[in-house]
């Protein structure tokens, strides 16, 4: 079950940015270290990806955040709208090519579904960090919780 730990202010996408389903915005939230980590209450910043997952009214239900480390060797993975462009040995490793956008880490070609971050293939040994959509006004998308493991790990 993933945990969520609210950021140390929430971060704002302009809603204007995310009009068209599947076009992903990078964004950089703050959060701090919990307790348990290593280095306790550090800031610290994730980088992370917002994607609308639906067309229609803004619903927080209609879009998904995820960090944009990969949770294998922590490269930055891609994102990939259009799957019919995914390379071949991705592909093969998934089994088919996948009828959503996707995210690809470049380095040792982990997937993971655009829609919740959920791991697809590769070596990677989990989906992606999930933040949390928290509200959606007529400017903006509001990203207020991110999961906890990342404070912990980071």
């Amino acid at each position: 079950m993933r945990r969520y730990h609210p950021l140390a202010r929430p971060t704002l996408v302009p809603l204007a940015d995310l009009v068209m389903p599947w076009r992903a915005r990078p964004f950089v939230a703050e959060g701090v270290t919990l307790a348990s980590a290593a280095n306790p209450n550090q800031p610290v910043r994730v980088s992370g990806m917002i994607v609308r997952t639906a067309a229609g009214d803004p619903d927080v239900d209609r879009f998904s955040a995820v960090c944009v480390r990969c949770p294998h060797e922590g490269c930055d993975v891609d994102f990939v709208a259009d799957p019919g462009r995914l390379p071949a040995e991705v592909v093969t490793e998934m089994g088919q090519i996948p009828s959503e956008a996707v995210y690809i880490c470049p380095c040792h070609n982990s997937a993971f579904k655009a829609r919740d971050g959920e791991r697809i293939a590769g070596p990677a040994p989990r989906g992606l960090y999930r933040l949390r959509v928290t509200r959606v006004s007529e400017a903006a998308v509001e990203i207020g919780e991110v999961e906890e493991d990342v404070l912990i790990f980071t």
